[in-house]
This record gives structure tokens, sequence and C-alpha cells, in this order.
């Protein structure tokens, strides 16, 4: 399944209340540790980097606001993803957007209902240490992991990142490179 590959972004996930995207087994403990660990698992040691896609407060899901959103356990189980990749050998760098928009709109949560775009929002904020909060287009979070595999800096690093109004980098890699470094300079 890996041969020739070099990088990797892993994105799975799944909601985080039970709805009808759970059917199937396609829970939060399911998809968000054991999928990403049987993944992460099944990659050879010859994987240059692996970019995993996680979500802002893994690190205080026991802490209002996000243990709301952890009631059933999705923060958790996407913070026992990030430790079980920290400690597998390969190089890797997390992102941890904020509430992901832009659709697609498949879930059956506010974001859906109202169709959240970024709208005006194309600049991006990045930080470290969970402090960050708010939306993340899909569209700059994609461009970020595509970025951070190029950009060695950002090797075995956490960022999280949300979408503010302004122009974004693009796929700029000088400005992602500025951005990564501001956040680790904060």
């Amino acid at each position: 399944m890996f041969e020739g590959v070099t990088h990797v972004i892993c994105t799975t996930g799944t909601t985080a209340f039970p709805s009808k995207r759970w059917d199937g087994d396609n829970t939060p403990e399911l998809v968000d540790w054991d999928g990403v660990r049987n993944f992460v698992s099944a990659m050879p040691q010859t994987v240059k980097r692996l970019v995993l896609v996680s979500s802002i407060g893994v690190t205080k899901y026991n802490e209002i606001p996000w243990s709301i959103m952890n009631l059933f356990g999705v923060l958790k189980y996407k913070k026992m993803a990030e430790d079980f990749v920290r400690n597998s050998g390969i190089p890797f760098t997390i992102i941890r957007p904020g509430r992901l928009t832009d659709g697609p709109y498949t879930s059956y949560d506010l974001n859906t209902l109202v169709k959240a775009t970024a709208g005006e929002r194309r600049a991006v904020e990045i930080g470290q240490g969970d402090k960050l909060v708010g939306e993340a287009s899909r569209l700059v979070v994609a461009e970020a992991c595509i970025q951070a595999l190029d950009i060695e800096s950002t090797q075995g690093k956490i960022y999280e990142i949300s979408s503010v109004k302004g122009e974004g980098p693009g796929s700029h890699q000088q400005k992602w490179k500025q951005l990564f470094a501001a956040a680790e300079s904060n």
C-alpha cells in the first residue's frame, strides 16, 4: 500500500456527536484513535513526513467549552492519536484547525445548517500551545498541510490554525514559512 510513498497527509475524522455518520462503526474512537493508530502502524519507516490533521482543544478536552465538544470522546481520541504519531518514529507535523468551514456540508451540525464559509477570512493565524480558537477554512487547512510537507522547520511540531479576515498566503511557500516561524516565536 505504501510502495513509493514518501509523504502522507492524514485527514481522518468523524462528527463529534452521534449522527448517521456514525453508522458502520464510524465513531470517534474507531476513526480518530483506532483508524489513525492502524494507519500509522502500517506505514514503513521510510516515510519522510506525516502530516496529521487533528483539532484545536485536544489538550483541554476536560475544560469548558471543550468538554461539551468532547462529550463522546472526539477530542480525547484525537489527542491519543497525536501522541501515537509523536511516538511512532515517523517524522511528523500536526495541524490543529478550528471548526472547519467551506464544506462539504455532510454533517448534521450548525456548520451545515448555515453553510458556513470562510468568506473574506482567507488570512491565516497560526499558533502553538492549543491557545487559538475560531474557524478554519478547509482550503486553508489543506494548503497548510501541503506546505508543512516541504518546510523542514515544521518537522516535529504542532500548530493550531484558524482563518481570519484578509488575504491569505495562498500557495506562496515563503509566506507559509514566515507564518510557521512566527508561531514558534510567540
